[in-house]
């Protein structure tokens, strides 16, 4: 079997420079052979990151997010993501036998997220999750992370467990590693769980009153219902969430014509 690549990195950007969403991988599952593209966001199809990330990449869909691929209309979201490998060499065992060996490698772990500062920790399998819960490498997180404010969370019923756990300074996400037991329905099942852990981690633009305002003005179209689609839609929120955002824009972004429905204040 010919060896893998480490995971091409991932363009730095304001908005995963500090604040953004890490996805964290066991290693070996890089690509077999590099892209010429450089400067890349973790979603763009022109690069190849092994199959562990292009899988993840093929599940934003499935729980209802249209995210982006195509280098150029990135927005904000898709900028926010960044990746590490961890730890940086296999670790010795297999399946639950790896947890203490990965915990081992803390530091390496707590380096990138001093640097980095990420609202949200994707875990791309359960086991690295396991590995930070354990009580020394907790402890050695508890600067950058701070302390556990629950046990974790399952966010789906499949045979395959993911769970929601958040710590005081940031939240995390353990999903299964992607591969051929990730079956679409495995998939679907995680979409509320990871939405609202997505929504409550979104990065938020600078001087805003509510984090998503500026952002939802780039979909504010003439016909309200069509606005609030695209408003959800575009920034991966709830309709309901979209609903208010558009309401608060009154006077500001929009105004009520004499028929009832909204146009575009100029």
């Amino acid at each position: 079997m010919a060896a893998r690549l480490p995971v091409p990195e991932v363009v730095q950007t304001r908005e995963n420079a500090s604040g953004g969403i890490l996805v964290v991988t066991l290693p070996g599952y890089g690509p077999l052979e590099y892209s010429s593209a450089r400067r890349a966001f973790l979603f763009d199809k022109s690069v190849d990151r092994g199959p562990v990330l292009n899988r993840f990449s093929e599940w934003l869909p499935l729980w209802g997010i249209d995210v982006k691929r195509v280098r150029g209309t990135e927005g904000a979201f898709e900028r926010s993501f960044f990746a590490l490998e961890w730890p940086s060499k296999s670790p010795a065992g297999h399946g639950p036998q790896m947890v203490p060996n990965i915990a081992r490698s803390i530091a390496e772990l707590k380096a990138v997220l001093e640097a980095r500062r990420p609202r949200l920790i994707i875990f791309l399998s359960c086991y690295l999750w396991q590995a930070v819960n354990l009580p020394e490498a907790a402890a050695a997180l508890a600067d950058v992370c701070g302390t556990p404010v629950t046990a974790g969370r399952r966010i789906t019923n499949e045979r395959l467990a993911a769970y929601s756990q958040r710590w005081s300074k940031v939240q995390m996400l353990a999903l299964p590693q992607p591969s051929k037991n990730t079956t679409e329905k495995c998939v679907r099942s995680l979409a509320q769980g990871v939405r609202e852990a997505l929504e409550a981690c979104a990065p938020a633009p600078e001087a805003a009153q509510d984090p998503l305002r500026e952002s939802a003005l780039d979909f504010l179209y003439l016909d309200k219902e069509k606005t609030i689609r695209l408003m959800a839609a575009g920034l991966h929120i709830q309709k309901e969430r979209a609903a208010a955002i558009f309401a608060s824009l009154e006077g500001e972004a929009w105004v009520a014509d004499t028929v009832g429905g909204a146009r575009v204040k100029r």
